[in-house]
């Protein structure tokens, strides 16, 4: 039989009112405990601490200036595609090309080799075309060629034997025109003075005739052998095969050339024969005229006026005449000419391009920023194959302040920092100073300036962030610590110096130019002395995060060992006390700034 507790006797008859309200009364002083703890003991448990980095004091050269924010931005180039193929006569329409003739015409790319975003160096490889394309092009061009030249070949020789025509047919009417005037002032012996014109004019036919003999034996001379030529080169084109493509094109092209003299040379032959004809009938018809003269008994006088007339106006016009068929020969051997020099252009222009092997290279340094073209297209179009961002054209702009502004020249160096490389400097110059303010209405006036990045730029993109800095005060061979490490009282300054001992102590130095971020120590400290840069903080993580930052290296010291510490309080100023329990020296760590490294001078550029 067991036996009952009275306290759980006493427990059951409570009734269920009287076990809540009960209930309620220990939570209520639970959470009073609590608050207590939390608002009372804690902060009571709880140390500051105070966290020193160590810092080597440094020599060197000290900066002072004014630095803006800016993005980096630079010009892009590209490589572009613009030959021209079009080998056609002007008079040609483009639409009856067919489909052979648009393939061969355009280059096929093969290979793609530079991506968007890729950094290049010169001479490294972009893109290769095909080599089917680009002997079928090659081909083309090269045809157009022979064909041009043989064209300029055939209007050069029809040139200088019709410029001889028109020499002598200005010949014969300045020789009429000469015989005129004889003719009217003689009406009576007119039978004799008309002989003795046709006569002129027979002479000159038959004077011509040698001339053109002798023309028409050379050309006989040169169809002669450009037939031997042709014959041969077609006998061997007919039977050449196709499987060398290299040794097929030479036969066809030589078999072209022959084909083309060998045309050129039928022409001048016919151009030749045709004149010869011409003078021996002019011959004949002027012996005609002659007997017929003869025969005449009387010329009537208005028929010798009107003669007379007629050949002066024809002796006035024979230069003009002589001079305009001259011109045109000249116009139409021009047109050949040009034409023939053109097609070069284009063969020269298309081997420059692509090459001994149809590869496209870089021809500088920089960074593909686009390629619009894919393997498999073809040029059937001129523009970029793609385009790039050199190094050597990079900028920066930044907004001065007109308080600033006075101080900079064009031409001035400048160091940069950007935020994607903390760790390296780089260096540039104002390209120009904006005359003009950046807006009416700021409260702040700006101007902006135009900044050239020097120096090796390959790592840098366009669009990165970077700090500029106008250098308006400099000073070599000075020793120079952080500005955190100054700690200012009762008009002194003062730094943490680390003792021989492994110590610290307060040692008075006396300060020059800051930047901001470092300060110039006139006296006080020597090149390689320790100094300490003080920070408070308030719990074991915050310590954990300073040290983490900050090294491994940092001294953590609670505010009751502070005063432990193996500080030479001889050494101190009389009201000066040493940071203990939170109290810091003015402008030193501490404050408003307990979270990092000392604290109250102005802001300003980075380390140089």
């Amino acid at each position: 039989m067991k036996l009952k507790s009275p306290h759980f006797e006493k427990l059951k008859s409570l009734t269920k009112k009287q076990k809540k309200l009960i209930l309620a009364g220990i939570a209520l002083l639970l959470l009073l405990l609590a608050a207590c703890y939390t608002v009372f003991i804690a902060p009571l448990l709880q140390k500051e601490q105070w966290i020193y980095k160590e810092e080597t004091v440094e020599r060197g050269t000290l900066k002072v200036g004014v630095t803006e924010s800016g993005s980096l931005e630079y010009n892009t180039k590209s490589v572009d595609y613009d030959l021209d193929l079009d080998v056609s006569d002007d008079d040609e329409d483009d639409s009856e090309e067919d489909d052979d003739d648009t393939v061969q015409k355009y280059l096929k790319i093969e290979e793609i080799y530079a991506a968007s975003g890729q950094r290049v160096t010169e001479g490294e490889e972009l893109l290769k075309f095909t080599e089917d394309s680009v002997e079928a092009v090659r081909a083309l061009l090269q045809n157009a060629v022979v064909e041009a030249q043989a064209d300029y070949a055939e209007a050069e020789s029809t040139y200088e034997l019709s410029l001889l025509e028109a020499q002598t047919d200005y010949d014969t009417q300045k020789i009429s025109a000469s015989y005129a005037s004889s003719i009217r002032n003689t009406s009576a012996s007119s039978v004799a003075n008309n002989v003795t014109s046709l006569q002129v004019q027979l002479e000159q036919k038959q004077a011509n005739t040698a001339s053109l003999q002798e023309k028409l034996t050379e050309t006989q001379e040169d169809y002669q052998d450009a037939l031997e030529d042709y014959e041969a080169a077609k006998e061997g084109y007919e039977g050449a095969g196709t499987d060398n493509t290299v040794n097929f094109m030479t036969i066809q092209n030589g078999y072209l050339s022959a084909r083309s003299k060998y045309q050129q040379a039928k022409s001048a032959l016919t151009q030749a024969e045709d004149a010869l004809s011409e003078n021996e009938s002019a011959i004949t018809d002027l012996q005609n005229q002659l007997a017929a003269a003869q025969a005449k008994q009387k010329i009537d006088k208005l028929d010798t006026e009107e003669t007379y007339q007629e050949a002066v106006i024809t002796g006035q016009n024979a230069q003009t005449t002589y001079n305009a068929a001259v011109e045109d020969l000249k116009e139409t051997l021009q047109e050949a000419e040009e034409t023939k020099e053109k097609r070069e252009e284009q063969l020269q222009a298309f081997e420059d391009f692509v090459g001994s092997d149809g590869i496209i290279y870089a021809t500088e340094d920089g960074v593909i920023t686009e390629v619009s073209y894919e393997a498999g297209d073809r040029l059937t179009t001129t523009g970029a194959l793609s385009s790039y961002a050199t190094s050597d054209d990079m900028r920066i702009s930044v907004d001065v302040t007109q308080e600033d502004i006075v101080d900079l020249q064009v031409g001035d160096a400048v160091d940069i920092a950007f935020t994607a490389y903390p760790e390296e400097s780089y260096t540039g110059s104002i390209l120009s100073i904006n005359t003009t303010a950046t807006s009416d209405y700021s409260n702040t006036v700006s101007y902006t300036v135009e900044i050239s990045a020097e120096g090796a730029l390959e790592k840098l993109y366009g669009g990165m962030t970077a700090d500029v800095i106008f250098v308006t005060e400099e000073k070599e061979d000075v020793i120079y610590v952080s500005r955190k490490a100054i700690v200012e009282e009762n008009g002194k300054t003062y730094v943490y110096r680390k003792t021989a001992l492994g110590g610290k102590e307060l040692a008075e130095v006396e300060t020059g130019i800051t930047n901001g971020v470092d300060i110039e120590i006139l006296s006080g400290l020597e090149e390689g002395d320790t100094i300490y840069l003080a920070s408070k903080v308030s719990s074991e993580a915050e310590v954990k995060s300073t040290q983490e930052d900050s090294g491994s290296s940092a001294d953590t010291t609670t505010g009751s060992d502070m005063e432990l510490q193996e500080f030479n309080e001889s050494l101190m100023p009389e009201d000066m006390q040493m940071p203990s329990g939170g109290a810091m020296p003015q402008g030193g760590p501490g404050g408003s700034n307990s979270d990092s490294f000392g604290g109250g001078m102005p802001g300003g550029p980075g380390r140089q």
